[in-house]
């Protein structure tokens, strides 16, 4: 069995300390729970797998450590893009790169708002002031930009893995924030005011 291990950021063929085998019904196949040790580590794994039949089991899913975030669907594409790549940078240890292409997320969110600011400072100021972002989520998104033009234009500037995770981290909440919570929120409050102008009648 072949499986990434989270802490080492490889993969492994892990001991396999245990198994339970569960059927099903509804699906009509059993699944295989394997808790692994990894060899490298020694951090717990825990995965499952598929049979279709017969004695051959598919590729094991790690359900813990849970697996990364999933890039929103949702997201404009242009946006989901530059998400997806700065993952993929912070991923294979291109901490750089994440960084500046977090900073081209925002660019994405400004474009997605038709914000006409002449720069990105500019931009994310006149987010805020129309309401679309809030003065914490300001001062996060200015600081993604801060750290994006550090990366990208200073050559001695390090951008230190935790640096990076936090960058996405932040980004993550940011795009969580402008398209799906506030989605979400406005979604509710039309259907209360349906209920309250039906109540009303």
């Amino acid at each position: 069995m072949l499986i990434e291990c989270k802490q080492c950021e490889a993969v492994v063929n892990p001991e396999i300390l245990n198994s339970y085998v569960a059927y099903d019904e509804e699906v009509g196949m059993p699944y295989r729970f394997s808790f692994l040790k990894c060899p490298q580590c020694s951090s717990p794994l825990l995965a499952c797998e598929e049979n279709y039949g017969g004695d051959e089991w598919d590729s094991p899913t790690r359900i813990y450590p849970p697996l990364d975030k999933q890039v929103n669907s949702s997201l404009p594409v242009p946006i989901r893009n530059a998400y997806q790549e700065a993952i993929i940078c912070l991923k294979n240890k291109a901490f750089t790169a994440s960084a500046i292409m977090c900073r081209k997320t925002l660019e994405g969110i400004c474009a997605a708002h038709e914000i006409k600011a002449k720069n990105l400072s500019l931009g994310l100021k006149e987010m805020k002031d129309k309401g679309i972002i809030e003065n914490r989520l300001y001062q996060w998104a200015d600081m993604l930009r801060i750290a994006g033009n550090e990366a990208a234009h200073g050559v001695e500037t390090i951008v230190t893995s935790q640096d990076a995770k936090d960058i996405i981290a932040f980004t993550d909440a940011l795009l969580e924030y402008v398209f799906t919570f506030n989605d979400k929120f406005n979604e509710f409050m039309l259907r209360r005011n349906k209920v309250t102008e039906k109540n009303s009648k």
